[in-house]
């Protein structure tokens, strides 16, 4: 029996070590306009070749505004079910923020099953310094965060030139916070190169205030729209040391990269040889619609350009079917694996038809075609992607789409109750 046992669990253990790294880039403040494999005008050349050797997503959807999509992904569900519906910087503000004895990110998921985590970046969801300990029970052995800005700190007001960085719980200020983190970042795929690893990796970089990065800092650019120009090339570098990391270590194979960002960009860019508006806060698609690329080799081929639909809600039972971890019977989850979408499945029940986001009361929703808000809006998104235009009474489709979009919209329950009482003195106007 001992020896059956034996056998049992090493083959177990087996199998764990060839479960895929999974590593999650969510660049700040940057929509599709500024990345060139989506049409912008300016070179993102790294991030372009992930696309290559991947799967670039067309139509990804994320909540207009940093916090409430981090939450929405960690937690896999929509900000009307999490409550955490508008921006709430917790460490200026105050309040509990993200409670792990309510929420269970998948990092603690995958923690618990033996992979090795860390975070590098932004966290802004609990106040570090008050909650030391948060980021483990939340499922990262180690981070390396800018902690955000906190009340009566002013120490922490800076995270670019001497950036005040916690690396496992010990803060210091460092030349460049970027370059700290994600060196950080280098050192634990390194480390931890032959386990399993997650690596959740949301960069400080494109956020303001926009200055110079170590590219430009001797001959600085003027004007911000410059400086954010600056701000996007050396992400782009920073993203391509990561992966290069990955494919030096010869983990290539199986590592999954996923590239995006946490809402639409704080600058205005280029996309397809035309003006595109700054999307940050907005309501309207521009203010949702991001990057998402997926670089997964033992799944998808590279060079492929996918029309399938994604929202944030989608990321965490990805990371847990990845995993092979089973969805817990009492998690509830607003989201789906994309798994089946990588593969190549052409199954149209395997895959989403609809994707949705929300801002404080302003809700939308749009399938492959039409876009529709709880506010009256109705476009057509192929012809028309920056809903200027109303549908054509030509249309013989779009009625019925219309129908069935509002009737999706108007299954959505009331806003949860906000996450913590401070919510309210900031945003009082929310039910």
């Amino acid at each position: 029996m001992k020896k059956l046992i034996l056998f049992l669990w090493l083959t177990i253990a087996a199998h764990a070590d060839d479960r895929p790294n999974i590593i999650l880039i969510m660049v700040d403040d940057m929509g599709r306009d500024w990345v060139s494999c989506y049409g912008a005008k300016h070179a993102t050349p790294n991030i372009d070749q992930l696309a290559k050797q991947g799967v670039r997503y067309e139509t990804a959807w994320c909540t207009p505004i940093c916090t409430p999509t981090r939450v929405t992904l960690l937690t896999g569900q929509y900000p009307c079910n999490h409550g955490w519906v508008q921006h709430f910087d917790v460490p200026r503000w105050g309040g509990a923020g993200l409670r792990p004895d309510r929420f269970t990110t998948f990092a603690r998921h995958l923690r618990d099953r033996g992979y090795a985590t860390a975070i590098g970046g932004k966290w802004q969801i609990n106040h570090l310094g008050k909650q030391p300990e948060i980021l483990k029970q939340h499922g990262f052995d180690e981070h390396c965060v800018w902690p955000g800005v906190e009340a009566f700190q002013p120490e922490t007001k800076e995270r670019f030139w001497g950036g005040l960085i916690a690396t496992n719980g010990k803060r210091a200020k460092v030349p460049y916070g970027p370059d700290t983190i994600n060196r950080f970042l280098i050192n634990f795929i390194k480390r931890h190169k032959d386990r399993p690893f997650l690596v959740y990796y949301p960069m400080l970089l494109t956020h303001g205030p926009h200055t110079t990065t170590p590219f430009n800092k001797i001959n600085p650019p003027e004007g911000k729209p410059a400086l954010y120009a600056g701000n996007v090339t050396y992400m782009d570098q920073l993203v391509g040391k990561l992966v290069s990391t990955v494919d030096n270590l010869g983990l290539t194979k199986r590592t999954v990269i996923i590239f995006t960002g946490d809402n639409g960009s704080s600058s205005s860019g280029v996309l397809n040889g035309k003006p595109y508006p700054k999307g940050k806060g907005r309501e309207a698609t521009w203010g949702v619609h991001v990057p998402f690329i997926v670089r997964a080799p033992f799944l998808a081929k590279g060079g492929i350009v996918s029309r399938d639909l994604i929202d944030f809600t989608d990321i965490y039972p990805t990371c847990l079917e990845l995993a092979g971890i089973a969805l817990p019977e009492k998690l509830k989850l607003d989201g789906r694996s994309f798994v089946p979408s990588l593969r190549g499945s052409v199954d149209p029940f395997e895959k989403r038809s609809w994707i949705y986001s929300q801002i404080g009361n302003f809700r939308m929703i749009r399938d492959w075609h039409h876009f529709v808000d709880n506010k009256g809006a109705f476009h057509d998104m192929n012809k028309d992607p920056l809903q200027q235009q109303k549908i054509s009474a030509q249309d013989k489709i779009a009625p019925g789409r219309l129908d069935r979009l509002q009737m999706i919209l108007e299954r959505f329950p009331p806003n949860a109750p906000a996450p913590f009482p401070e919510f309210k003195t900031k945003h009082p106007n929310l039910n």
